[in-house]
C-alpha cells in the first residue's frame, strides 16, 4: 500500500508538471489557419482579404498578438496608416517583447511621419515620429541584437536623421551578423557618401551630421491617410537636395 501510495503521488507530481511546463499550441487551429492565409495573402499583395483573414483569426482568439501585429503589416502597406499603428499598439500591448512587433512599428511610424512631412509640411510631427520611429527599432535591437532586420532598420533610420556615423556602425553590425543582407552595402556606401558630403565645410556650428530631431511630443494623427495615397518609399535626404537617401527606399527593407 505504501508503495502504491508513493507511486500514485509521483505519477500526480508528473502531470502536474507536465501540464504546467510543456508548451501547448496558444492557438486553435481554424484561428492559426487563418493567420497564415493571411500572412500568404499579404506576400502576394491582397491585402483586403489578408486583413479580413487576421480579423477573423482574432474574432476566435482576442489574444493573438502575431495577428494583430500581422493585421497592422497589412494596414500599413495598403495605406491605412493610423488604423496600422492602433493595431500595432495591441499587439505590443498583448506582448511587449515581440521584435518583429517593434520593426513593424517603426516602419508604420515612418509613413505616419513622412505624411506629415510631405503632405502637411509639419516639420516639427514629422520630426517627432521619425524620432519615435527610431525608438522602435532601438527596442527590437535591445530585444535580438542578433537580429539583422532590427539592426538594418535602426540604421536606416540613422541615416534618415542625419546621424550617418551611427547609421554606418549599425550597418556594420548588420554585416557582422548577416552579410548578405539585401542591399546593405548600397545602403552603407551611400550613407557614407552623405557623412562626407556633410563633413566638407569647415564650420564651427553643429554639423549636419550631429543634428537631432525636434524633442516634441508625438503628434496624435488626425483622420485617416487621404485614399489614394500609398506608403512612402524612404526618409528624403539627399546628396544634392534631389537624390533620395538610401533610394532603394523601405521597400528594400525584408518584410516577414
Amino acid at each position: 500500500m505504501h508503495k502504491t501510495s508513493v507511486s500514485f503521488k509521483a505519477l500526480m507530481a508528473l502531470f502536474f508538471i507536465g501540464f504546467f511546463c510543456i508548451p501547448v499550441s496558444a492557438y486553435s487551429s481554424d484561428a492559426t489557419n487563418l493567420f497564415n492565409a493571411g500572412r500568404e495573402l499579404t506576400e502576394s499583395g491582397n491585402y483586403t482579404e489578408a486583413m479580413a483573414a487576421f480579423h477573423d483569426a482574432i474574432a476566435l482568439e482576442p489574444l493573438y498578438y502575431e495577428a494583430w501585429d500581422s493585421l497592422a503589416d497589412a494596414l500599413n502597406r495598403n495605406g491605412q496608416f493610423n488604423d496600422a499603428l492602433a493595431a500595432s499598439n495591441r499587439s505590443l500591448e498583448l506582448h511587449p517583447d515581440y521584435v518583429q512587433g517593434w520593426i513593424n512599428r517603426g516602419q508604420i511610424l515612418y509613413n505616419i511621419g513622412y505624411w506629415y512631412e510631405d503632405v502637411v509640411h509639419n516639420s516639427t510631427a514629422a520630426d517627432a515620429l521619425y524620432a519615435e520611429q527610431l525608438t522602435a527599432f532601438e527596442k527590437a535591437v535591445t530585444l535580438d541584437p542578433n537580429s539583422a532586420e532590427a539592426w538594418f532598420n535602426k540604421g536606416y533610420a540613422l541615416a534618415g536623421l542625419k546621424r550617418y556615423d551611427e547609421a554606418i556602425a549599425a550597418f556594420d553590425q548588420v554585416n557582422v551578423i548577416d552579410p548578405s543582407y539585401p542591399n546593405l552595402q548600397k545602403n552603407r556606401e551611400i550613407a557614407v557618401q552623405l557623412r562626407d558630403k556633410t563633413a566638407v565645410p569647415a564650420i564651427t556650428t553643429v554639423s549636419a551630421s550631429q543634428s537631432t530631431p525636434s524633442t516634441a511630443p508625438s503628434p496624435e494623427p488626425s483622420g485617416q491617410q487621404p485614399a489614394g495615397t500609398p506608403p512612402q518609399p524612404s526618409p528624403l535626404y539627399s546628396i544634392t537636395g534631389a537624390i533620395a537617401i538610401l533610394g532603394a527606399g523601405f521597400l528594400l527593407m525584408q518584410r516577414k
